[in-house]
């Protein structure tokens, strides 16, 4: 979307994002080819990128390099996946062995790891055109990067997975990977009408991305359509695997069929209180248009147990902060000692906040985790899906990340995350947020593909 336009307002219903899926057919009848799809990225990149700036590093000679051998193995009918060609954007926080890896972070300026994380390992066995390093902030926990919204340059993308959510929205991807420990791939999905999942915990291997709080810590997808973000989803988790000692994440290697919910249980979460007044006459409005679609929609009012757990949910940033705090001690206490000057003031403000958490706070807030969990798996047998918003408005005016306080329930849980881009608040994009039970991750697919045609008329 050109600038000028987006200051008319942004339409969830006109804002096509690139999609990669559909393009296949072309690819093997020989009217499209990977290399042709990429120089079109290529010049997205080039018109839009010196005032988006999603980018910390490009790499477009050897993205083309890919994209011709994916276009010699799709002519030849041998590609390697259905991603084999699908140019794709990295978070900055995972290490790639041909790329400068800086996390965001003067420490790390020039880094160059000797290997590939495990995600981008996959991406690269899949055929994936890995185009370069997308911005993130500090460590994925400091003080906002330089990259701007391109719906509306004057608001933040939002954080830590800014330049992939930017890169989405500026039509520069289909595809790019994020991080998520608090909001940072649904609140990006939410401020950039970009279609976000945050899978179950431990489900995308993670090994050689940059971790702060490793119970919380997830590999997050960024696509322009829920077609691109399953397939290229499922495809690296069975490449990868999952996290050491997890199952990785479940499903089948083609989308699955839309599936129309019978019951959806709303939660306003801790997030509620602080959602602006136009955003609120949104949701409301598109609760009521699914419920006119015959889908009930269940509330506290209507069930003790979800008056039960949205009171527990409402204590949710202390229990968050307790986790993430305590455990990002190790190594950023070492990098405040040592080197000071080159941490940013929010990060050190965090990692001074963890210091005085003791031991016995982190345990008894271990505690308090594995109660809500059996609380939320719990209700989730009530109904097929928890529907939410993604963030409490827009992407703010100015370079602050915005609140991630819809987000941390689904950090926190490590339950299943999905931001569909839905809604339009203030003339900017807000997401839909649907959380579901452990490894639901593709029901909630299915149901999000549902909702969307639903609310949308005419995309997924």
């Amino acid at each position: 979307m050109a600038p000028e336009a987006s200051m008319r307002g942004y339409d969830p219903s006109a804002a096509a994002l690139l999609t990669f899926h559909d393009k296949v057919p072309r690819f093997r009848d020989g009217s499209d080819t990977p290399r042709a799809y990429l120089e079109r990225c290529v010049a997205a990149i080039e018109a839009r990128e010196r005032e988006v700036m999603a980018f910390a590093y490009l790499d477009l000679a050897g993205a083309r390099r890919l994209a011709d051998e994916a276009t010699t193995r799709w002519r030849a009918g041998r590609p390697l996946s259905p991603i084999d060609g699908m140019p794709t954007g990295i978070k900055d926080l995972m290490e790639t062995h041909d790329m400068p890896t800086e996390y965001g972070c003067e420490l790390f300026r020039g880094h160059r790891p000797i290997r590939d994380a495990a995600p981008v390992a996959a991406l690269r066995a899949l055929g994936g055109v890995i185009i370069g390093k997308t911005e993130t902030v500090c460590l994925g926990g400091g003080d906002p990067a330089r990259t701007r919204n391109p719906f509306d340059l004057r608001r933040t993308p939002g954080g830590s997975s800014s330049g992939s959510a930017a890169a989405i929205a500026a039509r520069m991807l289909p595809l790019a990977l994020g991080t998520h420990a608090r909001g940072s791939t649904i609140r990006p999905a939410s401020f950039c009408g970009a279609f976000g999942l945050k899978p179950t915990f431990g489900a995308i291997n993670r090994q050689g991305v940059f971790s702060m709080a490793h119970s919380m810590d997830h590999v997050g997808v960024l696509a322009g359509s829920l077609e691109d973000l399953w397939i290229a989803a499922i495809h690296i988790a069975l490449e990868a695997g999952g996290d050491p000692g997890h199952p990785g994440l479940y499903g089948g290697t083609a989308v699955p069929a839309q599936r129309r919910p019978q019951r959806l249980i709303r939660l306003d979460m801790a997030g509620w209180a602080e959602t602006d007044a136009a955003t609120r006459a949104a949701f409301e409005a598109w609760l009521e248009r699914i419920a006119s679609a015959g889908i009930a929609i269940l509330s506290r009012k209507d069930d003790p147990a979800i008056e039960a757990y949205e009171r527990e949910l409402a204590a949710m940033p202390e229990l968050w902060r307790a986790l993430y705090r305590y455990e990002m001690r190790w190594p950023m206490l070492q990098y405040l000692e040592r080197f000071p000057d080159k941490l940013p003031p929010r990060l050190k403000q965090g990692i001074a906040e963890g210091q005085g958490l003791t031991l016995a706070e982190y345990r008894a807030a271990l505690v308090r985790r594995a109660h809500l969990r059996g609380l939320h798996e719990e209700l989730a047998r009530r109904a097929d899906a928890f529907v939410t918003l993604s963030s409490p408005g827009p992407g703010p005016i100015g370079m602050d990340q915005g609140s991630a306080v819809f987000n941390e329930a689904s950090s926190v849980l490590g339950a299943p995350a999905l931001s569909l881009p839905l809604l339009a608040s203030d003339g900017a994009p807000v997401g839909i947020q649907m959380l579901g039970p452990w490894h639901g991750d593709e029901q909630l697919i299915a149901i999000g593909r549902f909702i969307a045609q639903e609310t949308l008329g005419h995309r997924q």
